[in-house]
């Protein structure tokens, strides 16, 4: 049961109650309350990051230490939708000329491919009076792709599209 809290906990990643919790795996509220005695004690005791905090609110967060909260300001903060449709139509389309981008998702696209070329999800490589854009390893990292080739992207970019 441990197990299961602490993977709530961490897919959630924002305070639960008690209640929430034990509704999401449909167990008891005591097995819950148990199992978050023990994880917060184990937490706490370990040389680790992470912690298990009991709000003010009597709801449950896994979250940063405080000494380690500095390193907040190095993650990405969530994507925007936009950004995100650029960036499918780039592992989609791969090579795809940086024109043929703007084309399809208008003048926006230059401010996009410049987030992401940031970012390291895509690469620009000039050609002729343009450029050629593709994802990087880090794409593929950052997705959990086992590989990054272009086919893999691109059977990656189906799946998620086919399941919308």
């Amino acid at each position: 049961m441990k197990e299961k809290v602490e993977a709530v906990l961490f897919v959630f990643g924002e305070p639960l109650s008690i209640k929430k919790i034990a509704s999401i795996l449909n167990v008891r509220r005591s097995e819950v309350e148990e199992a978050l005695n023990i994880l917060s004690n184990e937490y706490s005791e370990k040389e680790t990051a992470i912690e298990i905090v009991n709000t003010v609110e009597d709801e449950y967060v896994m979250q940063l230490k405080p000494q380690y909260s500095e390193l907040i300001k190095y993650v990405p903060r969530k994507t925007p939708k936009s950004l995100l449709k650029t960036l499918s139509l780039i592992a989609l389309k791969q090579p795809i000329k940086q024109i043929d981008v703007v084309k399809i998702r208008g003048n926006h696209a230059y401010l996009h491919i410049k987030k992401l070329e940031e970012q390291g999800l895509i690469e620009k490589k000039p050609k002729e009076r343009t450029y050629v854009l593709r994802t990087t390893k880090k794409f593929a990292e950052y997705y959990g792709l086992k590989t990054d080739s272009i086919e893999e992207i691109k059977k990656f970019i189906k799946e998620k599209i086919e399941r919308i």
